[in-house]
Protein backbone atom coordinates (compact mmCIF):
# COMPACT_ATOMS: atom_id res chain seq x y z
CA UNK A 1 0.00 0.00 0.00
CA UNK A 2 1.56 3.39 -1.09
CA UNK A 3 1.91 5.89 1.92
CA UNK A 4 0.50 9.06 1.73
CA UNK A 5 3.22 12.29 1.14
CA UNK A 6 2.65 15.77 0.53
CA UNK A 7 4.92 18.66 0.20
CA UNK A 8 4.90 20.88 3.72
CA UNK A 9 6.31 24.15 5.35
CA UNK A 10 7.68 22.67 8.62
CA UNK A 11 8.51 24.75 11.84
CA UNK A 12 10.16 23.10 14.71
CA UNK A 13 10.78 25.18 18.26
CA UNK A 14 12.37 24.29 21.44
CA UNK A 15 12.74 26.04 24.74
CA UNK A 16 16.39 27.57 25.38
CA UNK A 17 17.91 25.84 28.75
CA UNK A 18 14.34 24.28 29.43
CA UNK A 19 16.44 21.06 31.52
CA UNK A 20 18.19 24.11 33.86
CA UNK A 21 15.31 25.46 34.53
CA UNK A 22 13.25 22.57 35.46
CA UNK A 23 16.17 22.12 37.70
CA UNK A 24 15.84 25.21 39.13
CA UNK A 25 12.18 25.15 39.87
CA UNK A 26 9.62 22.80 37.87
CA UNK A 27 6.37 24.92 38.92
CA UNK A 28 7.43 28.14 37.70
CA UNK A 29 8.75 26.94 34.42
CA UNK A 30 5.73 24.75 33.85
CA UNK A 31 3.64 28.22 34.39
CA UNK A 32 6.20 29.61 31.58
CA UNK A 33 6.15 27.07 29.24
CA UNK A 34 2.08 27.42 28.85
CA UNK A 35 2.50 30.77 28.34
CA UNK A 36 4.84 30.52 25.67
CA UNK A 37 2.71 27.94 24.63
CA UNK A 38 -0.36 29.97 24.57
CA UNK A 39 1.63 32.59 22.20
CA UNK A 40 2.71 29.86 19.35
CA UNK A 41 -0.74 28.32 19.42
CA UNK A 42 -2.33 32.07 18.45
CA UNK A 43 0.47 32.98 15.97
CA UNK A 44 0.52 28.88 14.47
CA UNK A 45 -3.34 29.06 14.39
CA UNK A 46 -3.39 32.85 12.86
CA UNK A 47 -1.61 31.90 9.88
CA UNK A 48 -3.68 28.87 9.42
CA UNK A 49 -1.28 26.27 10.38
CA UNK A 50 -1.37 23.42 12.81
CA UNK A 51 0.75 22.17 15.83
CA UNK A 52 0.81 18.15 14.82
CA UNK A 53 3.28 17.17 17.73
CA UNK A 54 4.02 18.50 21.11
CA UNK A 55 6.27 16.65 23.39
CA UNK A 56 7.72 18.64 26.60
CA UNK A 57 9.57 21.96 25.68
CA UNK A 58 9.38 21.64 22.02
CA UNK A 59 6.55 21.37 18.94
CA UNK A 60 6.31 20.69 15.53
CA UNK A 61 3.82 22.39 13.28
CA UNK A 62 2.77 22.60 9.58
CA UNK A 63 2.16 25.06 7.58
CA UNK A 64 0.17 25.58 3.94
CA UNK A 65 2.94 27.53 2.51
CA UNK A 66 6.45 28.81 3.47
CA UNK A 67 5.95 32.63 4.09
CA UNK A 68 2.85 31.44 6.74
CA UNK A 69 5.29 29.33 8.71
CA UNK A 70 8.52 32.03 8.65
CA UNK A 71 5.61 35.19 9.22
CA UNK A 72 4.60 32.63 12.07
CA UNK A 73 7.71 32.21 13.40
CA UNK A 74 8.71 35.61 13.49
CA UNK A 75 5.48 37.08 14.93
CA UNK A 76 6.56 34.08 17.72
CA UNK A 77 9.80 35.62 18.43
CA UNK A 78 8.57 39.27 18.05
CA UNK A 79 5.29 38.54 20.60
CA UNK A 80 7.64 36.64 23.09
CA UNK A 81 10.34 40.03 22.63
CA UNK A 82 7.48 42.01 23.34
CA UNK A 83 6.53 40.36 26.55
CA UNK A 84 10.25 40.09 27.71
CA UNK A 85 10.15 43.95 28.21
CA UNK A 86 8.05 43.65 30.89
CA UNK A 87 8.80 40.37 32.49
CA UNK A 88 12.43 39.30 31.94
CA UNK A 89 11.76 35.81 32.84
CA UNK A 90 9.71 35.22 29.67
CA UNK A 91 11.30 32.09 28.30
CA UNK A 92 12.58 31.75 25.08
CA UNK A 93 12.66 29.75 21.61
CA UNK A 94 14.94 28.34 18.85
CA UNK A 95 12.61 27.86 16.05
CA UNK A 96 13.75 26.24 12.75
CA UNK A 97 11.73 26.28 9.17
CA UNK A 98 12.07 24.13 6.51
CA UNK A 99 9.74 22.59 3.52
CA UNK A 100 9.72 19.25 2.38
CA UNK A 101 8.10 15.94 1.67
CA UNK A 102 6.42 14.04 4.42
CA UNK A 103 4.74 10.95 5.02
CA UNK A 104 1.19 11.52 6.38
CA UNK A 105 0.62 9.26 9.33
CA UNK A 106 -2.89 10.10 10.71
CA UNK A 107 -2.41 13.73 12.06
CA UNK A 108 1.44 13.03 12.35
CA UNK A 109 3.98 13.77 9.85
CA UNK A 110 7.25 11.43 8.92
CA UNK A 111 10.38 11.38 7.55
CA UNK A 112 13.74 13.05 6.83
CA UNK A 113 12.64 16.53 6.19
CA UNK A 114 10.82 16.79 9.99
CA UNK A 115 14.24 15.47 10.95
CA UNK A 116 16.21 18.49 9.42
CA UNK A 117 13.36 20.87 10.77
CA UNK A 118 14.11 19.56 14.14
CA UNK A 119 18.27 19.87 12.95
CA UNK A 120 17.38 23.24 11.57
CA UNK A 121 15.89 24.58 15.19
CA UNK A 122 18.93 23.95 17.28
CA UNK A 123 20.93 25.92 14.77
CA UNK A 124 19.40 28.70 15.36
CA UNK A 125 20.41 31.19 17.94
CA UNK A 126 18.00 31.80 21.63
CA UNK A 127 14.69 34.13 20.43
CA UNK A 128 15.45 34.08 16.00
CA UNK A 129 14.25 31.69 13.15
CA UNK A 130 16.38 29.76 11.45
CA UNK A 131 15.30 28.95 7.59
CA UNK A 132 16.85 26.26 5.15
CA UNK A 133 17.95 27.21 1.68
CA UNK A 134 14.86 25.96 0.08
CA UNK A 135 12.74 28.24 2.54
CA UNK A 136 14.56 31.18 1.50
CA UNK A 137 13.88 31.02 -1.85
CA UNK A 138 10.40 30.99 -1.86
CA UNK A 139 9.98 33.35 0.87
CA UNK A 140 12.58 36.12 -0.24
CA UNK A 141 11.19 38.16 -2.42
CA UNK A 142 7.12 38.61 -0.26
CA UNK A 143 7.85 37.44 3.18
CA UNK A 144 8.41 41.67 3.81
CA UNK A 145 11.45 40.31 6.28
CA UNK A 146 15.36 40.41 6.08
CA UNK A 147 17.84 37.52 6.32
CA UNK A 148 21.56 36.90 6.92
CA UNK A 149 23.23 34.25 5.71
CA UNK A 150 24.52 31.81 8.11
CA UNK A 151 26.59 29.45 5.43
CA UNK A 152 26.05 25.75 5.10
CA UNK A 153 25.94 23.86 8.47
CA UNK A 154 26.51 19.92 8.86
CA UNK A 155 23.55 18.55 10.50
CA UNK A 156 23.61 15.10 12.59
CA UNK A 157 22.52 12.26 10.89
CA UNK A 158 21.75 14.58 7.50
CA UNK A 159 24.51 12.89 4.75
CA UNK A 160 25.20 16.54 2.88
CA UNK A 161 25.56 20.35 4.24
CA UNK A 162 22.51 22.65 4.43
CA UNK A 163 22.63 26.32 3.98
CA UNK A 164 20.91 28.45 6.51
CA UNK A 165 19.35 31.83 6.77
CA UNK A 166 18.57 33.62 9.99
CA UNK A 167 15.17 35.70 9.75
CA UNK A 168 17.01 39.70 11.20
CA UNK A 169 13.98 42.14 11.49
CA UNK A 170 11.09 43.29 9.12
CA UNK A 171 11.60 45.35 6.04
CA UNK A 172 10.19 48.77 6.57
CA UNK A 173 10.02 51.81 5.05
CA UNK A 174 13.57 52.77 6.05
CA UNK A 175 14.21 51.96 2.34
CA UNK A 176 12.76 54.11 0.53
CA UNK A 177 15.86 55.43 -0.71
CA UNK A 178 16.43 52.27 -2.60
CA UNK A 179 13.40 51.30 -3.73
CA UNK A 180 14.89 47.37 -3.29
CA UNK A 181 11.90 46.11 -0.63
CA UNK A 182 9.93 42.73 -2.17
CA UNK A 183 6.97 42.53 -3.35
CA UNK A 184 4.52 41.74 -0.81
CA UNK A 185 2.12 38.72 -1.35
CA UNK A 186 -0.45 39.86 -4.29
CA UNK A 187 -3.75 40.91 -2.70
CA UNK A 188 -6.54 41.53 -4.65
CA UNK A 189 -7.42 45.35 -5.38
CA UNK A 190 -11.10 45.92 -4.11
CA UNK A 191 -13.22 46.38 -6.96
CA UNK A 192 -10.93 48.87 -9.56
CA UNK A 193 -12.84 51.20 -11.82
CA UNK A 194 -12.70 50.53 -15.24
CA UNK A 195 -10.10 52.67 -17.09
CA UNK A 196 -9.78 53.96 -20.54
CA UNK A 197 -9.27 52.58 -23.37
CA UNK A 198 -6.11 53.47 -23.64
CA UNK A 199 -4.92 51.44 -20.28
CA UNK A 200 -2.54 48.83 -20.48
CA UNK A 201 -0.64 46.20 -18.04
CA UNK A 202 2.75 44.73 -19.16
CA UNK A 203 2.63 41.17 -17.89
CA UNK A 204 5.92 39.30 -16.78
CA UNK A 205 7.85 37.94 -20.13
CA UNK A 206 8.58 33.97 -19.89
CA UNK A 207 12.38 33.04 -19.84
CA UNK A 208 12.49 30.63 -22.84
CA UNK A 209 16.13 30.05 -22.35
CA UNK A 210 15.73 26.92 -19.98
CA UNK A 211 18.37 28.57 -18.06
CA UNK A 212 16.52 30.31 -14.70
CA UNK A 213 20.11 32.82 -14.46
CA UNK A 214 18.31 34.61 -17.69
CA UNK A 215 15.12 35.49 -15.70
CA UNK A 216 17.02 38.62 -15.35
CA UNK A 217 17.29 39.59 -19.15
CA UNK A 218 13.16 38.63 -19.54
CA UNK A 219 12.60 40.62 -16.39
CA UNK A 220 14.23 43.52 -17.22
CA UNK A 221 12.71 43.71 -21.02
CA UNK A 222 9.52 43.79 -18.90
CA UNK A 223 10.72 46.56 -16.95
CA UNK A 224 12.17 48.42 -19.70
CA UNK A 225 9.13 48.40 -21.57
CA UNK A 226 6.76 49.32 -18.54
CA UNK A 227 8.99 52.19 -17.99
CA UNK A 228 9.25 52.83 -21.96
CA UNK A 229 5.14 53.03 -22.39
CA UNK A 230 4.85 54.79 -19.35
CA UNK A 231 6.24 57.58 -20.51
CA UNK A 232 3.45 58.58 -23.23
CA UNK A 233 0.83 60.36 -20.69
CA UNK A 234 -1.57 59.33 -23.19
CA UNK A 235 -1.44 55.66 -21.82
CA UNK A 236 -2.18 54.32 -18.57
CA UNK A 237 0.54 51.51 -17.16
CA UNK A 238 0.03 49.84 -14.35
CA UNK A 239 2.95 49.57 -12.24
CA UNK A 240 5.85 46.67 -12.21
CA UNK A 241 4.40 46.07 -8.94
CA UNK A 242 1.14 45.19 -9.91
CA UNK A 243 2.28 43.67 -12.90
CA UNK A 244 4.64 41.15 -11.25
CA UNK A 245 1.78 39.97 -9.05
CA UNK A 246 0.93 37.68 -12.32
CA UNK A 247 4.14 35.80 -12.31
CA UNK A 248 3.70 32.23 -13.23
CA UNK A 249 0.10 32.41 -12.50
CA UNK A 250 -0.96 31.66 -16.50
CA UNK A 251 -3.50 34.50 -16.02
CA UNK A 252 -6.44 34.71 -18.35
CA UNK A 253 -6.23 38.34 -19.98
CA UNK A 254 -9.84 38.55 -19.19
CA UNK A 255 -9.38 38.42 -15.38
CA UNK A 256 -6.21 40.09 -15.56
CA UNK A 257 -8.85 43.08 -17.27
CA UNK A 258 -11.25 42.67 -14.14
CA UNK A 259 -8.50 43.25 -11.59
CA UNK A 260 -6.52 45.53 -12.63
CA UNK A 261 -8.94 47.62 -14.42
CA UNK A 262 -6.95 47.84 -17.89
CA UNK A 263 -8.20 47.14 -21.84
CA UNK A 264 -5.26 45.70 -22.65
CA UNK A 265 -2.45 43.11 -21.55
CA UNK A 266 0.70 42.59 -23.47
CA UNK A 267 2.40 39.18 -22.53
CA UNK A 268 6.18 37.88 -24.15
CA UNK A 269 9.13 36.03 -24.15
CA UNK A 270 12.57 35.99 -24.49
CA UNK A 271 15.31 33.58 -25.51
CA UNK A 272 18.90 34.28 -25.24
CA UNK A 273 21.02 32.35 -27.67
CA UNK A 274 24.56 33.28 -27.27
CA UNK A 275 24.97 36.95 -28.67
CA UNK A 276 21.48 36.75 -30.49
CA UNK A 277 18.03 37.24 -28.61
CA UNK A 278 14.79 36.20 -29.70
CA UNK A 279 11.36 38.54 -28.47
CA UNK A 280 7.93 37.87 -28.86
CA UNK A 281 5.16 40.20 -28.02
CA UNK A 282 1.67 39.93 -28.33
CA UNK A 283 -1.24 42.68 -27.23
CA UNK A 284 -4.18 41.35 -26.09
CA UNK A 285 -8.02 42.80 -25.50
CA UNK A 286 -8.74 42.16 -21.99
CA UNK A 287 -12.46 42.22 -23.28
CA UNK A 288 -12.70 39.40 -25.16
CA UNK A 289 -9.40 37.67 -25.13
CA UNK A 290 -8.68 38.24 -28.99
CA UNK A 291 -5.13 38.73 -30.44
CA UNK A 292 -4.81 42.63 -31.50
CA UNK A 293 -1.25 42.88 -32.35
CA UNK A 294 1.61 40.25 -32.18
CA UNK A 295 5.18 40.22 -33.56
CA UNK A 296 8.71 38.68 -33.04
CA UNK A 297 11.97 39.95 -33.12
CA UNK A 298 15.55 38.48 -33.74
CA UNK A 299 18.24 40.64 -33.31
CA UNK A 300 21.75 40.91 -31.74
CA UNK A 301 22.55 42.06 -27.81
CA UNK A 302 23.59 45.20 -29.23
CA UNK A 303 20.03 45.79 -31.27
CA UNK A 304 18.29 45.27 -28.14
CA UNK A 305 17.08 48.64 -27.22
CA UNK A 306 16.34 49.83 -30.94
CA UNK A 307 13.73 46.40 -30.98
CA UNK A 308 12.35 47.90 -27.76
CA UNK A 309 11.91 51.53 -29.09
CA UNK A 310 9.96 48.75 -32.30
CA UNK A 311 7.69 47.63 -29.64
CA UNK A 312 6.66 50.40 -27.88
CA UNK A 313 6.03 52.14 -31.47
CA UNK A 314 4.50 49.16 -32.27
CA UNK A 315 2.03 49.14 -28.66
CA UNK A 316 1.52 52.57 -28.62
CA UNK A 317 0.34 52.64 -32.33
CA UNK A 318 -2.11 50.23 -31.84
CA UNK A 319 -3.63 51.36 -28.94
CA UNK A 320 -4.08 55.04 -28.72
CA UNK A 321 -4.39 54.98 -32.65
CA UNK A 322 -1.32 57.02 -33.53
CA UNK A 323 2.28 58.55 -32.72
CA UNK A 324 4.12 61.69 -33.51
CA UNK A 325 7.24 61.29 -34.27
CA UNK A 326 8.68 63.63 -31.57
CA UNK A 327 6.76 61.47 -29.26
CA UNK A 328 8.65 58.48 -30.80
CA UNK A 329 11.93 60.36 -30.27
CA UNK A 330 11.28 61.10 -26.52
CA UNK A 331 10.65 57.03 -25.76
CA UNK A 332 13.93 56.28 -26.70
CA UNK A 333 16.22 56.65 -23.55
CA UNK A 334 20.12 56.88 -23.57
CA UNK A 335 21.72 54.23 -25.08
CA UNK A 336 25.55 52.64 -23.28
CA UNK A 337 27.82 52.29 -25.65
CA UNK A 338 28.43 48.64 -24.90
CA UNK A 339 25.71 46.29 -24.64
CA UNK A 340 27.43 43.92 -22.19
CA UNK A 341 26.91 46.84 -19.92
CA UNK A 342 23.02 46.66 -20.32
CA UNK A 343 23.56 42.89 -19.37
CA UNK A 344 25.48 43.26 -15.93
CA UNK A 345 22.99 46.25 -15.19
CA UNK A 346 20.26 43.62 -15.47
CA UNK A 347 22.06 41.33 -12.94
CA UNK A 348 22.47 43.83 -10.49
CA UNK A 349 18.84 44.94 -10.79
CA UNK A 350 18.09 41.39 -9.82
CA UNK A 351 20.63 41.48 -6.56
CA UNK A 352 19.41 45.19 -5.71
CA UNK A 353 15.41 43.75 -5.11
CA UNK A 354 16.91 41.61 -2.28
CA UNK A 355 19.23 43.84 -1.46
CA UNK A 356 16.75 44.84 1.49
CA UNK A 357 16.55 40.97 2.25
CA UNK A 358 20.13 39.69 2.84
CA UNK A 359 23.34 42.16 3.08
CA UNK A 360 25.28 39.62 0.60
CA UNK A 361 22.48 40.88 -2.23
CA UNK A 362 23.06 44.64 -1.62
CA UNK A 363 27.07 43.48 -1.97
CA UNK A 364 26.58 41.74 -5.02
CA UNK A 365 24.32 44.32 -6.64
CA UNK A 366 26.83 47.00 -6.79
CA UNK A 367 29.73 44.40 -7.69
CA UNK A 368 27.39 44.05 -10.86
CA UNK A 369 26.54 47.88 -11.22
CA UNK A 370 30.46 48.22 -11.23
CA UNK A 371 31.06 45.88 -13.64
CA UNK A 372 28.88 47.39 -15.94
CA UNK A 373 30.77 51.18 -15.11
CA UNK A 374 33.91 49.32 -15.97
CA UNK A 375 32.00 48.33 -19.91
CA UNK A 376 30.57 51.55 -20.14
CA UNK A 377 32.22 54.40 -17.54
CA UNK A 378 29.43 57.00 -18.73
CA UNK A 379 25.83 54.75 -18.48
CA UNK A 380 24.28 57.13 -16.07
CA UNK A 381 21.47 54.44 -15.41
CA UNK A 382 24.08 52.28 -13.76
CA UNK A 383 25.67 55.19 -11.94
CA UNK A 384 22.05 56.01 -10.36
CA UNK A 385 21.44 51.63 -9.79
CA UNK A 386 25.20 52.10 -7.93
CA UNK A 387 24.14 54.86 -5.71
CA UNK A 388 20.97 53.06 -4.69
CA UNK A 389 22.36 49.91 -3.56
CA UNK A 390 25.23 51.83 -2.11
CA UNK A 391 22.53 53.40 -0.28
CA UNK A 392 21.48 50.25 1.03
CA UNK A 393 24.50 49.16 2.41
CA UNK A 394 24.83 52.00 4.19
CA UNK A 395 21.41 51.09 6.13
CA UNK A 396 22.52 47.12 6.78
CA UNK A 397 26.29 48.72 7.63
CA UNK A 398 26.19 52.66 8.93
CA UNK A 399 29.37 52.94 7.23
CA UNK A 400 29.93 56.58 5.59
CA UNK A 401 31.41 55.66 2.59
CA UNK A 402 28.89 54.03 1.20
CA UNK A 403 26.78 57.05 1.70
CA UNK A 404 29.72 59.34 0.50
CA UNK A 405 29.69 56.76 -2.80
CA UNK A 406 26.06 56.57 -3.24
CA UNK A 407 25.92 61.12 -2.98
CA UNK A 408 28.85 60.51 -5.84
CA UNK A 409 27.25 58.08 -7.95
CA UNK A 410 24.23 59.97 -7.85
CA UNK A 411 25.73 63.37 -8.96
CA UNK A 412 27.39 60.95 -11.80
CA UNK A 413 24.36 59.46 -13.13
CA UNK A 414 22.43 63.09 -13.38
CA UNK A 415 25.35 64.78 -15.05
CA UNK A 416 25.30 61.65 -17.48
CA UNK A 417 21.64 61.05 -18.26
CA UNK A 418 19.62 64.23 -17.08
CA UNK A 419 16.60 62.65 -18.66
CA UNK A 420 16.19 59.47 -16.43
CA UNK A 421 13.39 59.39 -14.63
CA UNK A 422 14.90 57.12 -12.06
CA UNK A 423 18.33 58.71 -11.79
CA UNK A 424 15.84 61.98 -10.53
CA UNK A 425 13.70 60.23 -8.18
CA UNK A 426 17.38 58.51 -6.25
CA UNK A 427 18.75 62.00 -6.37
CA UNK A 428 15.38 63.20 -4.86
CA UNK A 429 15.11 60.20 -2.16
CA UNK A 430 19.03 61.29 -1.36
CA UNK A 431 18.23 65.25 -0.44
CA UNK A 432 15.33 64.64 1.28
CA UNK A 433 17.69 61.99 3.60
CA UNK A 434 19.77 65.27 3.80
CA UNK A 435 16.99 67.66 4.14
CA UNK A 436 17.83 69.62 1.29
CA UNK A 437 14.17 70.21 0.59
CA UNK A 438 14.30 72.60 -2.62
CA UNK A 439 17.11 70.12 -4.15
CA UNK A 440 14.67 67.25 -3.82
CA UNK A 441 11.66 69.04 -4.74
CA UNK A 442 13.63 69.57 -7.96
CA UNK A 443 14.61 66.35 -8.63
CA UNK A 444 11.11 64.68 -7.89
CA UNK A 445 9.22 67.00 -9.79
CA UNK A 446 12.10 66.44 -12.89
CA UNK A 447 11.09 63.02 -12.02
CA UNK A 448 7.27 63.24 -12.93
CA UNK A 449 7.84 64.97 -15.90
CA UNK A 450 10.03 62.54 -17.56
CA UNK A 451 8.04 59.42 -16.36
CA UNK A 452 4.29 60.57 -14.82
CA UNK A 453 3.18 56.68 -14.64
CA UNK A 454 5.18 55.52 -12.88
CA UNK A 455 4.00 54.44 -9.45
CA UNK A 456 6.99 54.30 -7.34
CA UNK A 457 7.75 57.89 -8.54
CA UNK A 458 4.62 59.40 -7.87
CA UNK A 459 4.26 58.22 -4.61
CA UNK A 460 8.02 58.59 -3.40
CA UNK A 461 6.87 62.37 -4.50
CA UNK A 462 3.78 62.18 -2.50
CA UNK A 463 6.44 61.89 0.91
CA UNK A 464 8.07 64.92 -0.11
CA UNK A 465 5.00 67.05 0.12
CA UNK A 466 4.20 65.01 3.59
CA UNK A 467 7.64 66.56 5.11
CA UNK A 468 7.05 70.03 3.29
CA UNK A 469 3.53 70.10 5.52
CA UNK A 470 1.53 69.47 2.07
CA UNK A 471 -0.77 66.99 3.16
CA UNK A 472 -3.70 67.67 0.80
CA UNK A 473 -0.77 67.27 -2.51
CA UNK A 474 0.49 64.16 -0.86
CA UNK A 475 -3.26 62.88 -0.52
CA UNK A 476 -3.87 63.45 -4.26
CA UNK A 477 -0.32 61.58 -5.30
CA UNK A 478 -0.84 58.51 -2.98
CA UNK A 479 -4.31 58.29 -4.77
CA UNK A 480 -2.99 58.83 -8.16
CA UNK A 481 -0.44 55.97 -7.02
CA UNK A 482 -2.73 53.66 -5.95
CA UNK A 483 -4.55 54.29 -9.29
CA UNK A 484 -1.43 53.40 -11.06
CA UNK A 485 -0.68 50.23 -8.82
CA UNK A 486 -3.88 48.30 -7.29
CA UNK A 487 -0.80 45.90 -5.55
CA UNK A 488 0.57 49.28 -3.80
CA UNK A 489 2.53 48.01 -1.04
CA UNK A 490 2.27 49.06 2.57
CA UNK A 491 5.47 50.82 2.92
CA UNK A 492 3.61 53.46 0.06
CA UNK A 493 -0.05 53.09 1.30
CA UNK A 494 1.11 54.28 5.01
CA UNK A 495 1.95 57.56 3.63
CA UNK A 496 -1.94 58.14 3.35
CA UNK A 497 -2.17 57.93 6.94
CA UNK A 498 1.04 60.04 7.28
CA UNK A 499 -0.73 62.76 5.16
CA UNK A 500 -3.87 62.91 7.20
CA UNK A 501 -1.98 62.82 10.22
CA UNK A 502 -0.06 66.10 9.11
CA UNK A 503 -3.74 67.63 8.16
CA UNK A 504 -4.52 66.96 11.95
CA UNK A 505 -7.08 64.40 10.62
CA UNK A 506 -7.08 62.00 13.25
CA UNK A 507 -10.14 59.76 12.62
CA UNK A 508 -9.20 58.80 8.94
CA UNK A 509 -5.88 58.29 10.11
CA UNK A 510 -6.77 56.10 12.17
CA UNK A 511 -9.22 54.55 9.49
CA UNK A 512 -6.23 53.79 6.73
CA UNK A 513 -4.04 52.19 9.20
CA UNK A 514 -6.78 49.87 10.13
CA UNK A 515 -7.03 48.87 6.16
CA UNK A 516 -3.75 47.98 5.95
CA UNK A 517 -3.13 44.46 5.04
CA UNK A 518 0.15 44.49 7.51
CA UNK A 519 0.89 46.68 10.26
CA UNK A 520 4.01 48.33 9.78
CA UNK A 521 6.51 50.15 12.21
CA UNK A 522 5.60 53.69 10.89
CA UNK A 523 1.65 53.22 10.26
CA UNK A 524 1.60 51.87 14.17
CA UNK A 525 3.79 54.90 15.00
CA UNK A 526 1.15 57.48 13.33
CA UNK A 527 -1.55 55.35 14.69
CA UNK A 528 -0.78 55.68 18.59
CA UNK A 529 -0.18 59.79 18.09
CA UNK A 530 -3.74 60.09 16.51
CA UNK A 531 -5.26 57.93 18.51
CA UNK A 532 -4.26 60.32 21.64
CA UNK A 533 -6.36 62.90 19.74
CA UNK A 534 -9.57 61.03 20.06
CA UNK A 535 -9.41 60.27 23.76
CA UNK A 536 -10.24 56.90 23.97
CA UNK A 537 -7.41 55.36 26.38
CA UNK A 538 -8.30 51.18 25.92
CA UNK A 539 -7.78 52.24 22.51
CA UNK A 540 -4.46 54.38 23.05
CA UNK A 541 -3.39 51.16 24.98
CA UNK A 542 -4.05 49.07 22.43
CA UNK A 543 -1.96 51.11 19.63
CA UNK A 544 1.17 51.51 21.75
CA UNK A 545 1.00 47.29 22.53
CA UNK A 546 0.36 46.65 18.31
CA UNK A 547 3.44 49.28 17.83
CA UNK A 548 5.74 48.08 20.63
CA UNK A 549 4.61 43.77 19.30
CA UNK A 550 6.02 44.96 16.06
CA UNK A 551 8.96 47.19 17.06
CA UNK A 552 9.98 45.97 21.29
CA UNK A 553 12.99 48.35 21.25
CA UNK A 554 10.95 51.69 19.86
CA UNK A 555 12.16 55.12 20.80
CA UNK A 556 10.91 58.54 20.06
CA UNK A 557 14.12 59.60 19.12
CA UNK A 558 15.28 56.63 16.77
CA UNK A 559 11.59 56.72 14.78
CA UNK A 560 12.21 60.68 14.63
CA UNK A 561 15.51 60.46 12.91
CA UNK A 562 13.31 58.99 9.64
CA UNK A 563 11.18 61.97 9.48
CA UNK A 564 12.40 64.49 7.71
CA UNK A 565 10.26 66.86 8.49
CA UNK A 566 10.92 70.88 7.14
CA UNK A 567 8.55 72.67 9.61
CA UNK A 568 9.81 71.33 13.45
CA UNK A 569 5.51 72.40 13.89
CA UNK A 570 4.58 68.82 12.53
CA UNK A 571 7.51 66.78 14.52
CA UNK A 572 7.34 68.66 17.81
CA UNK A 573 3.28 67.55 17.38
CA UNK A 574 4.48 64.03 16.71
CA UNK A 575 7.25 64.16 19.73
CA UNK A 576 4.40 65.47 22.58
CA UNK A 577 1.83 62.67 20.94
CA UNK A 578 3.89 59.80 21.23
CA UNK A 579 5.68 61.14 24.90
CA UNK A 580 1.90 61.16 26.24
CA UNK A 581 1.18 57.93 24.82
CA UNK A 582 4.29 56.83 27.08
CA UNK A 583 6.26 55.83 24.29
CA UNK A 584 10.16 56.28 26.02
CA UNK A 585 11.98 59.15 24.32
Amino acid sequence: MDMERRLAALMAGDVVGYSALMGVSEADTLARLARVREVVRDRVEERAGRIFSQAGDGYLAEFPSPVSAVRAGFDIQRDLASLRRHDSGVLELRIGVHLADVVVDGDDLLGDGVNIAARVEGQAAPGSVALTQAVFDQVKRIAQLTFEEIGEVALKNISEPVRLYRVVDEIENHSYITGTLAAPEAERPDGPEAQDSNSIAVLPFANMSNDPEQDYLADGMCEDLITGLAKFKDLFVVSRNASFAYRDRNADPRAVGRELGVTYCLEGSVRKLGSRIRITGQLISTRNGEHVWADRHDCSLDDLFDVQDEIVGSIVSTVVGRMELDAAASARRKKPKDMAAYDCLMRGLEHHRLGGVTQTHAEQAVAWFDRALEKDPEYGRAHAWRACSLATLWEWTSDQKHFNGCLAASKRGIELDDNDAECHRIAGSICLSMREFDRAAYHFQRALELNPNHAYIVGRTGELHVFLGEGEKALELQRRAKKLDPFLPEYCRELEAVANYVLERYQETTAVVAQLPRLTRRAAAYNVAATLHLGDSEKIARAVEALLRIDPAFAIAKFLAGEFYRDAVYKDRLVGDLAQAGLPE
